[in-house]
């Protein structure tokens, strides 16, 4: 009998995921995704040299501002497949078609029944860091979402006997949807009233619920919120997102507040651009990171201010397999992350791949500046400074002006001639408004000896 999904030897693991990665390549995205397909053409990369997990480790990374360049999130449209039924029948996997053509003899209508449940967006949720698309499914997308979610369950140690209550925003999230279609998936009961401190604990009082859905962001302030409603019911509190240590520290002791010191808290988390949700394990009680499905996806690390492929720390990348709206190849998350583990989990023993340490959005924080608070991805703004050619070093701090309490982007750069600085500084600033619409607080010029050091999200970029 086969392994199952998370209990597969290397070899077989990895035989699998070059086998869904080469028709996730070759059959759907290099054919059918106009961004993909123009971006291979101008790389020059055949089809075939990035449908292995060698030739993809090669193709470079790409993000939000590499499909939107000019900040339009209607360029995010780039990344649908777009096939009609003609182009199905060229790229189809054998048993697919197989069952559609025979289909189509017995049920008139049926074969573009079958090819639309492949091929059609059927739902959209929002993602974006620095701006704001909309990502589709199809109908067998939400299948493949709803499996996943079935396999949360299993991480999290969640049955069908455990009731779920959600204090998570109603809006169209991928963690949103994934929890909902994970629940279902699992046959487990999940009420989402919102994220209304009443309304969770009305909810609350309707039905005997052992899992509470918290965002990671005031979490702590929910659970201290529900002074009155009943909770010693509850196993588990899921944290959506990532939490960071802070964030989690103080939900448990929100949670020890409450004498509920023996409920699990785990987090359940989306990158950025997914749409399947990944948890940690009960057996560690989230100390192994974070579980991911290795035959529905690649993750990956790659240099922040680069991009380029990295080992250890840096920057999460994802390629999807199986998903056929939106479809992401070595895809920017904005996660930093401390590194991709193989080795099975000590604690629970899975032999997938796990994403530790994990500072969701670190790359394209909130920055409250005097006109308004706005994202600001120091991605792109690492690539205008780092990109030019009259600049030997750099640093770009983010920090709080002592004036009004505001928060500052100053970038610091060493020009390659010094005559030339008050070009540089101009010209620093106009490149880093292109590259992610916000120009600089200052540009410093700076002796190398006199750039700004000290801990940050890389070496470059501080905070």
């Amino acid at each position: 009998m086969a392994a199952s999904w998370d209990r597969r030897p290397p070899a077989a693991l990895r035989k699998a995921r070059e086998a869904a990665l080469r028709t996730q390549v070759v059959d759907a995205v290099a054919p059918f995704s106009p961004f993909w397909r123009a971006r291979l053409k101008a790389l020059g990369r055949p089809v075939a040299s990035v449908a292995s997990l060698a030739g993809l480790a090669g193709l470079p990374a790409v993000g939000e501002r590499d499909v939107c360049p000019d900040g339009d999130p209607t360029g995010a449209a780039g990344l649908v497949l777009q096939a009609g039924e003609s182009g199905y029948a060229l790229h189809a996997e054998g048993p697919r078609l197989r069952k559609a053509l025979s289909r189509r003899l017995t049920a008139p209508g049926s074969y573009r029944a079958i090819v639309e449940d492949d091929t059609r967006p059927t739902s959209f949720v929002w993602a974006g860091l620095g701006l704001r698309f909309p990502v589709a499914s199809t109908r067998s997308d939400l299948d493949v979402i709803a499996r996943a979610g079935a396999r949360l369950w299993q991480v999290l140690g969640l049955t069908r006997a455990d009731v779920v209550v959600s204090g998570l925003p109603t809006l169209p999230t991928a963690l949103v949807q994934a929890l909902s279609l994970g629940a279902l998936g699992a046959g487990s009961p999940l009420l989402a009233p919102g994220p209304r401190v009443q309304a969770v604990a009305d909810a609350l009082a309707l039905v005997p619920a052992t899992v509470l859905v918290v965002p990671a962001a005031g979490g702590d302030a929910l659970v201290r919120a529900l002074a009155d409603a009943p909770l010693s019911s509850l196993t588990t509190v899921l944290v959506a997102g990532a939490p960071y240590d802070d964030e989690r520290e103080e939900l448990r002791a929100a949670l020890d507040e409450r004498g509920l010191a023996q409920v699990a808290v785990l987090a359940v988390h989306v990158p950025d651009g997914h749409r399947l949700a990944w948890g940690e394990c009960r057996a560690s009680g989230g100390a192994t990171g974070l579980h991911t499905y290795p035959d529905l996806e690649v993750a990956d690390v790659v240099d922040a201010e680069t991009g380029e492929t990295a080992s250890g720390s840096g920057e999460l990348v994802l390629t999807q397999l199986g998903l056929r709206g939106t479809a992401l190849l070595r895809w920017r998350t904005g996660d930093l992350v401390t590194g991709v583990e193989t080795a099975p989990c000590p604690s629970c023993g899975r032999t997938v791949p796990r994403v530790t340490g994990t500072r969701r959005a670190a790359l394209v924080p909130d920055v409250a500046l005097r006109s308004g608070t706005v994202p600001v991805d120091l991605r792109a703004v690492a690539s205008a400074v780092g990109g030019r050619s009259d600049v030997t070093d750099w640093r770009v701090v983010l920090g709080r002006s002592r004036r009004d309490d505001a928060d500052e982007l100053v970038v610091h750069v060493v020009p390659v001639d010094d005559d030339a600085a008050a070009e540089v500084a101009v010209g620093v600033a106009r490149d880093v408004r292109v590259a992610c619409g916000l120009l600089p607080t200052q540009v410093v010029v700076a002796e190398a000896a006199d750039l700004p050091g000290g801990d940050g999200l890389t070496r470059r970029l501080l905070a």
